[in-house]
């Protein structure tokens, strides 16, 4: 069998195997009535991977793994180059986006849908995510050019201690997911607005109260710190 046949046997063994996955996944999620988040990096954040990302998160679920996709760094690489076999992908130059580190040879898409559809997982309101080949191609023949779906490759993914950890340490701030932050067109900037949403106001300055003794009988009480954490 020539090499490009094995490479597109293992690349759909690899899908298959991603969207068993996250079937479990799926199902958790139609009962799960919380909706997916932002995850939007700090300042602090180098890694070359994650530095000034903004990673989509999967809605919570019993699943061990946590998954998430960087929404906001397109590749160079264009759908029709990707697909040149797909009659629906291979004329669009639209850029695949890189969705995270784990598996990158992976695609996945996010579109908009009315109902849900199978083999897909709802993230918030009408969005949905599919790792199904056959999904994606539909997915973006039925789309106008202005909702058109997101492709990305990779994924990112965390245990559920890492992630927390890292939470804890300080490096992301986390938003609620809505609207169509995901679609953005000026995804290198989408960083930088949610960053400046998200994080502290530097004309404020936070100080903690000293610590006073309880106010006598009739007076105006004085918390304590205590009170206020």
């Amino acid at each position: 069998m020539p090499a490009i046949y094995l490479r597109r046997a293992a690349g759909f063994l690899l899908v298959a195997g991603l969207a068993g996955l996250l079937a479990p996944m799926a199902r958790g999620a139609q009962k799960n009535t919380s909706e997916a988040e932002f995850l939007v990096a700090r300042h602090e954040i180098q890694d070359p991977f994650f530095g000034r990302s903004v990673v989509m998160m999967m809605p919570a679920t019993n699943n061990a793994l946590i998954v998430g996709l960087i929404i906001n760094k397109p590749t160079r690489i264009t759908l029709g180059k990707l697909f040149p076999d797909s009659p629906e992908l291979q004329s669009h130059t639209e850029p695949a986006y890189f969705g995270g580190p784990v598996d990158i040879r992976i695609p996945s898409a996010v579109f908009h849908s009315p109902t849900a559809p199978e083999q897909a997982l709802r993230l918030y309101g009408d969005v949905y995510l599919t790792f199904d080949a056959e999904l994606i191609a539909k997915a973006f023949q039925k789309s106008q050019q202005a909702s058109l779906p997101r492709l990305f490759l990779g994924r990112a993914q965390w245990s559920p201690g890492q992630l927390q950890n890292e939470i804890q340490k300080g490096a992301w701030y986390r938003i609620q997911a809505a609207g169509n932050l995901i679609f953005s067109s000026n995804p290198k900037q989408l960083w930088r607005t949610l960053h400046d949403r998200a994080a502290p106001s530097k004309y404020i300055r936070y100080r903690l109260p000293a610590v006073q003794a309880p106010a006598p009988p009739g007076k105006t009480p004085v918390y304590q710190i205590s009170d206020l954490l």
